[in-house]
């Protein structure tokens, strides 16, 4: 199985690289070919040191490959390529944000579902072990509290570059089914507000938290969980055990829900990007 890559300059691009080529972890599975006109010096290195064919575009890579990773770091470049992969009847996985535009994200998971392709993607962090054991410790009538870094002045799409993690993990703690979000920002801090039947989930972003902390309340007691940020290698196992099994690791919904729900915060708070 030969993966293709679009996108260079967002350090995922080399985790896919050093997890598939580097490391060896998928037996018969390389990356053998890249596009990277996002960045160009870093493509030329990357195709130095892992052995790949650098491509003059986007179709180059899906035509030569059996699946695409999509890892530009703009949420907003990621509709056209992954369109093309699609169209291209190919698997993909879409880094994250997923898209940057609540619209683009539906017409992407309607074409998939509507043809049969598959696709995975979004931020790696909802599939953290760590996320998955306070998963199983969630009541009903629990307050979850998600705190991570997110910076809604980032040069690369503004708060859906990073506000996506926490947002995601929301969403794989409390599942799609939210009635009310509400959101401030103070400064660089952005705390959000979701509403679930039986739940409520804060969510507490800055620029400079370094760390991703759950907390969660039962009444008046909150127990804290940290949570490793081991995630380098769980974008190229979603996709590889994807092509592998026919089968994606969720339902598509959840990508839809996630640009959705970010975009919601991001009218709340009353943020901006361009």
């Amino acid at each position: 199985m030969v993966i293709g890559l679009i996108g260079a300059q967002n350090s995922h691009a080399a985790h896919f690289l050093k997890a598939i080529n580097g490391e060896k972890l998928f037996d018969g599975v390389s990356v053998g070919f890249i596009y990277g006109g996002d960045d160009p010096a870093t493509a030329a290195r990357l195709t130095a040191e892992y052995g790949l064919k650098e491509c003059p575009d986007e179709k180059t890579v899906i035509k030569n490959s059996d699946a695409v990773a999509i890892t530009y770091r703009r949420g907003s470049l990621h509709h056209n390529a992954a369109m093309k992969v699609l169209c291209a009847r190919k698997p993909v996985f879409i880094d994250k944000p997923f898209t940057s535009d609540e619209r683009e994200a539906q017409e992407i998971v309607e074409y998939a579902s509507r043809n049969g392709l598959l696709i995975c993607g979004g931020s790696n962090t909802k599939g953290l072990r760590g996320v998955a054991d306070v998963s199983e410790k969630i009541k009903p009538g629990d307050t979850v509290v998600i705190s991570y870094c997110a910076n809604p002045e980032d040069e690369y799409d503004g708060y859906w570059f990073y506000g996506i993690h926490s947002v995601e993990v929301c969403l794989e703690l409390l599942g799609l089914n939210y009635n009310a979000v509400s959101a401030v920002c103070n400064g660089g801090t952005v705390v959000s507000t979701i509403s679930y039947p039986d739940n409520t989930c804060v969510l507490i972003t800055a620029p400079e938290v370094h760390s991703l902390d759950i907390t969660v309340f039962d009444k008046n007691v909150g127990t804290h969980y940290p949570i490793e940020l081991d995630y380098q290698s769980i974008g190229p196992c979603d996709l590889i055990d994807m092509v592998r099994s026919g089968k994606p690791p969720r339902e598509y919904d959840f990508y839809a829900a996630s640009v959705r729900l970010l975009n919601e915060i991001i009218c709340q708070a009353g943020l901006s990007w361009s």
